[in-house]
């Protein structure tokens, strides 16, 4: 396999500062669909290709989480150790919290929380998708993932949201690299995970002590027996994840539509089709308690289009590197030998911007997963939005709930379209930065949403 020469440590650094750039200008220069190069001690195998793909999603000796704890940092310091904090038991409890009919007796609340945070925008202006929607993505997530009364106390839940940014602008090279060093990225990761810890540790806390028990997630995790570290660590994970994700893809969806009318205009139909079919149309109720009446199947099973955004945004979007280790004894792909132990880095684009799947790639057009083209089903894997393989994405029964509660509540209550910093058209829509592996935010100047309400 070939192996990139040059200083480990810069190699290392690129591919941690830019992921993206550093992989594709690798596969590019060596011609190669494997290479390996060094992080710390460890050895790292770039992958690309359909034989690498489906090695990288169906092996099942690869594991998935001690390939994000060595490569992404992030909430190291509060992981425990425990048989009981693995991917089985952590996708068992979500299981349990993403229940159909929990999210149907959640959803008016969620709507509500929606609604709260939208009234806070006021009749009209100009906001910045990528903090404003975050935070409606946070709440929600907050308000599945924990208790009410957290979710209820704006301060705690905007202090959970400031340390949860702190937290993620503290994985730094530096930081992943250099861990002894006593900069500053190495002192916030501290105090933002002891304060994420203590503040979630209250509620836990309060929750134990709580006459009537409730059906909020932290109840059934302390109903089936779990401890502090267990229950802070669930918690935080589910945000993470729905946080790094679904805001991701609600911002990044309202974009696409602000360009793209005709997609916008059959979305905007959509939802008043769900309206029309399931709630009364002459109400004079506020548009997210409309909205509330409609039932969890509608949302599943009655927007297709909408649902086609989605699976088109996450394509263009959702370019991040997937990550595993091989645990199994020394793996073969395509005649290359992928030793045990060693670190395997795939990234998404690799299919997903592939113009042997996809045409035009680099455009929004969500009619390519509708029959006859179904561009998605052209090879083996060819989509990667929602997981795939022995990983599926766990919490996608709910990130697709938000996104359409979102997207619907914005698009029947307001009027809005994309501007610069000076109020005025972009010339073009901006493309996401594929080395920001949080948020992939807009490359360039940033980007607003001016909107103004028109329903209530």
């Amino acid at each position: 396999m070939y192996q990139l020469g040059g200083f480990s440590i810069i190699n290392a650094w690129t591919f941690f500062n830019k992921r993206y750039e550093f992989l594709w200008s690798n596969f590019n220069k060596t011609g190669q669909d494997l290479f390996s190069f060094k992080v710390l001690q460890h050895k790292v195998v770039a992958m690309s290709g359909e034989a690498s793909r489906i090695t990288f999603f169906n092996e099942k000796d690869l594991d998935f989480s001690q390939g994000y704890r060595l490569l992404m940092g992030g909430l190291g310091d509060i992981k425990v150790e425990n048989e009981d904090a693995g991917p089985a038991m952590f996708n068992k409890r979500l299981l349990k919290i993403f229940r159909r009919d929990r999210l149907q007796h959640v959803m008016p609340t969620l709507l509500s929380d929606i609604n709260k945070r939208m009234d806070a925008w006021g009749m009209e202006g100009k906001m910045n998708p990528f903090k404003n929607i975050y935070d409606i993505v946070i709440q929600l997530t907050v308000r599945i993932a924990s208790c009410e009364e957290l979710a209820d106390d704006p301060r705690s839940v905007e202090k959970m949201s400031d340390l949860y940014w702190r937290l993620e602008k503290s994985a730094t090279a530096v930081g992943l690299l250099l861990p002894w060093f006593p900069g500053t990225a190495k002192k916030d990761k501290k105090q933002a995970s002891e304060g994420l810890y203590g503040l979630l540790s209250y509620y836990v806390d309060a929750r134990r002590k709580a006459e009537v028990p409730s059906s909020d997630a932290i109840d059934e995790l302390i109903a089936d027996g779990a401890d502090n570290a267990i229950i802070v660590e669930f918690v935080l994970n589910v945000i993470f994840a729905g946080v790094v994700n679904t805001g991701m893809i609600c911002c990044w969806t309202l974009l696409y539509l602000s360009a793209n009318k005709e997609w916008k205009g059959k979305a905007m139909a959509e939802v008043k089709s769900l309206l029309a079919a399931h709630t009364t149309m002459t109400s004079s109720e506020p548009m997210h308690q409309r909205l509330s009446r409609i039932p969890f199947s509608a949302w599943e099973d009655e927007m297709p289009v909408v649902e086609s955004i989605i699976r088109e945004t996450l394509r263009l979007v959702k370019n991040d590197t997937a990550l595993r280790r091989n645990l199994a004894d020394n793996l073969q792909v395509s005649g290359k030998t992928i030793d045990k132990g060693a670190f395997m880095a795939y990234n998404m684009a690799d299919v997903h911007l592939n113009e042997l799947f996809y045409s035009e790639p680099l455009k929004f057009d969500p009619d390519r997963f509708t029959a006859p083209r179904e561009e998605d089903k052209r090879g083996n894997i060819a989509f990667l939005g929602w997981g795939a393989g022995r990983h599926p994405c766990t919490g996608m029964k709910f990130a697709k709930l938000e996104i359409k509660m979102i997207l619907a509540l914005v698009l029947s209550r307001y009027e809005y379209k994309l501007v610069d910093t000076s109020g005025k058209p972009p010339k073009q829509l901006p493309q996401p930065n594929r080395n920001d592996i949080h948020q992939a935010r807009p490359m360039g100047e940033p980007c607003f949403l001016r909107y103004r309400k028109i329903v209530d």
